[in-house]
This record gives C-alpha cells, structure tokens and sequence, in this order.
C-alpha cells in the first residue's frame, strides 16, 4: 500500500478513535445528589459527547474513507504485520490466519462481515448452539467448528484441539480467565484481545481484522457505512431540545442493572439522545433498587434481553419479551412512573446487534425515544442489511419478528 493511502487511512481511524475513547478519557463529572439529576447537567453531558462524534467522524472524513476504499480495493496487505490490540499488547502476525477459534458470537459475526467466517474451527456455545450463525459460517467455507465451552470459563483442551493459529478473546472482560489459556498455548499460535461490540473501540477493530485477514476493502467499506449511519442518529439527536429529551432508566440483562459510564450501553443511550437518571453512578453496570427508580421517575423505561432469552430469527413467538415487559411495569409500586402512566416501557433484543450492529441499536433506542423525529428509520430495515452483511441469506424470510416490544413505531 503506498504511504499516502496508509496515513490516510491513519487518519480517518483516529478520527473515528478519539471520539469513542476519548469520550471515557473525560467522562463528566459525577452529579453529588443521590435523589435528582438536573436536566441541564445531562443536557450538557449529552452535547458534550455527539459534539465530540460529529466533529471526530465528519462527512467528509467519511468521502476520504469511500476515496481509500476503492484505492485500497485492489492492494493485498504483506505481510508480516504487527497491531495493538484493544488489551493494548502488540501483535505481530507473520501470515494471514487459516484457523481460528474465537471467544464469542461478537467476534464470529465480524469475521463474517469480512468474509473470513469460513477460518473459524472452534468458538463458544453462544455460536456453536447458534444454527443461525452455524449457517452462516458453513456457507463460507467452516467445516467442524468445536464448542470449546463458555465464554466465561473457555476449555483450554478444547481449544487445542481445534489447531488454531489465532485465537480471539474478549477485551474487556474475564481478562485473567484468558490471559491464563493464553499463557498455556503453544508460541506458534497468535492471540488478541477483541470485543467486537463496544462502540468506542469496534471500528478500530474492524480496521485491524481487515489487516489480520487480508480484508481491508471490506473493512473499510463496513466502517464507511456505518459510521455514516451514525452520523446521522446522533446528528438528528442534537437537535432536539432539551425540554424535550426523554429522561430514561435504561435497564440491562441483570434485572436492575443500569448502564454506568464504561458500558456500552450508557453511550448508546446518549448518543441516541436520551438522558440517563443514573447519569451519576461510577460502575458499569450497577444495581440500583427499585425504589431509586421510581425516586428518579423515568419519562421512558428501556429493558434489554440477550439473544438466549429472545432471538427473532430462531424463534416463533415474541412471548420472551411480552413476559419481560409485563415483570417490569408490575413491579411493586412502578405504576406511580411516568414511563409506566404513559405507557413507555420497551423491552429489545441484542441479538445479531454486534459490531456495527450497535450503531442500530443506537437507531432504534433513538426512535424509541423520539419516534417522530426517527420516523424516517426503519429499524427492520437496518437490521435485514447487517444480517446480509455477515452472511445471512434471505434474513426478511427468515426473521420476521420484531426486535422490541412493543414493535418500534411507524416502520
């Protein structure tokens, strides 16, 4: 690649980069009181950060990306190449890999996108017990791909038995769980620290998986339509008024469980517009009771479900997420909030939302919050597209239910 097209690309990954990290390097300052959060400080917050996206990912940035992709199109990487990853350890990798054993769902999808689904030869039971995943993978060319156990406590006996050359962990979490099976593999097989699903650092792994594969264009073309879309969420965010932003209690997987600064969901919701009334904990995903929910009284409620408990491509009835809606507004005493009164409580699935797909749940949490202002955003739409992208064949005949519930307004 000429050196003009490599910093180039350099650039346009920093850009994109420093507006996903460096939004954690100054995260806003903690609000004191334990009761209320003002609306001017989450205001403040909110503009705060997609003022730092618009101006790190810009339209033109992204005419720079589509130049580089079709410059880059016909140009192998050579190897051997060396990386950071996102644990920060430097990598180098003397060939492309032919073999490789990831820890996740997250990672498999991405490989998917770029092509390289078909190299995977051992992964988690999150993919392994996925037909719909399973599918895919085979149709790029994967023959046996070994259940190497959970991604929490991976089998390092089964790992070896798939002969990896690369082995891809998550980042960010169970860190000793894989440094200890890192350290036991044999030195001819590479590993990195990817997690594929948090926004901050997903675009950048893309890019690096695209050197590591051999699939820059496809990379970057991922990168450039995605960002893209981005761009025009969170656009369209800034420019709601601030007496109009939904307060929101944005639940997660663990009942009662919100989305704290680090979490990928607490950017998600602010990019989207909303104003987290848990603005001011310090943890990634801390419990919070139900009284202080019903104290800091939500304008809307958000409850997320993982792809086990609900997944609109392997299942026949939206019954998961109708059951999950109604645990929540029966809560003891949850009626007295505005969210429960004025019935906006929703519940969605992150299944297949990895990767790029965040950027949809970005779109969707948005047009939850504000479905007059994203009316124009069809939600089922944006997800058939990524579903192509990673494979998926025919994805409207074969997922048909929704995401949320109650369904997404308008398309």
């Amino acid at each position: 690649m000429r050196t003009v097209q490599v910093l180039a690309i350099a650039m346009v990954l920093v850009a994109i980069v420093t507006f996903f990290t460096g939004y954690y390097v100054s995260p806003p300052k903690t609000i004191t009181t334990t009761q209320t959060i003002t609306t001017a400080h989450t205001v403040t917050q909110l503009q705060t950060v997609v003022q730092t996206v618009t101006q790190a990912i810009t339209p033109s940035t992204l005419t720079v990306t589509q130049t580089i992709v079709k410059e880059v199109s016909e140009h192998e990487v050579k190897y051997p190449i060396t990386i950071v990853d996102s644990a920060g350890r430097t990598v180098t990798i003397e060939k492309e890999p032919q073999r490789v054993v990831v820890i996740a769902s997250t990672q498999a999808m991405v490989l998917s996108a770029l092509g390289a689904g078909g190299k995977i030869v051992g992964a988690s039971d999150t993919v392994t017990n996925n037909p719909v995943l399973m599918s895919i993978l085979q149709k790029q060319g994967a023959g046996e791909v070994i259940n190497i156990g959970s991604f929490s406590s991976p089998s390092l006996e089964a790992i070896l038995s798939a002969n990896p050359d690369l082995v891809i962990f998550y980042a960010s979490f169970y860190r000793n769980v894989y440094d200890s099976i890192a350290s036991k593999l044999p030195p001819n097989v590479k590993v990195v620290y990817f997690d594929c699903y948090i926004a901050r650092t997903m675009f950048d792994e893309i890019y690096k998986l695209g050197l590591i594969f051999n699939r820059v264009d496809r990379a970057l073309k991922l990168i450039s339509k995605w960002t893209s879309r981005l761009i025009y969420i969170t656009s369209k965010a800034m420019e709601i008024r601030p007496s109009d932003k939904a307060k929101t209690f944005f639940e997660t997987y663990t009942d009662l469980a919100t989305a704290g600064p680090g979490s990928g969901w607490y950017l998600v919701l602010a990019l989207a517009g909303g104003i987290n009334v848990f603005g001011d904990v310090t943890q990634p995903y801390p419990k919070v009771s139900p009284e202080a929910v019903i104290e800091r009284n939500p304008d809307v409620i958000i409850k997320v479900v993982s792809s086990t408990r609900y997944d609109p491509c392997r299942m026949n009835s939206t019954k998961p997420l109708d059951e999950t809606y109604n645990t929540i507004i029966s809560r003891p005493g949850w009626s007295t909030i505005s969210a429960v009164k004025n019935s906006r409580v929703y519940v969605y699935t992150t299944a297949y939302l990895d990767g790029p797909g965040y950027v949809i749940q970005t779109a969707l949490v948005a047009k939850l919050l504000y479905p007059d202002v994203f009316k124009d955003v069809d939600i089922q739409q944006w997800i058939y597209e990524w579903l192509k992208d990673i494979g998926l064949e025919n994805p409207e005949q074969i997922c048909k239910l929704p995401w949320a519930y109650p369904p997404t307004p308008g398309k």
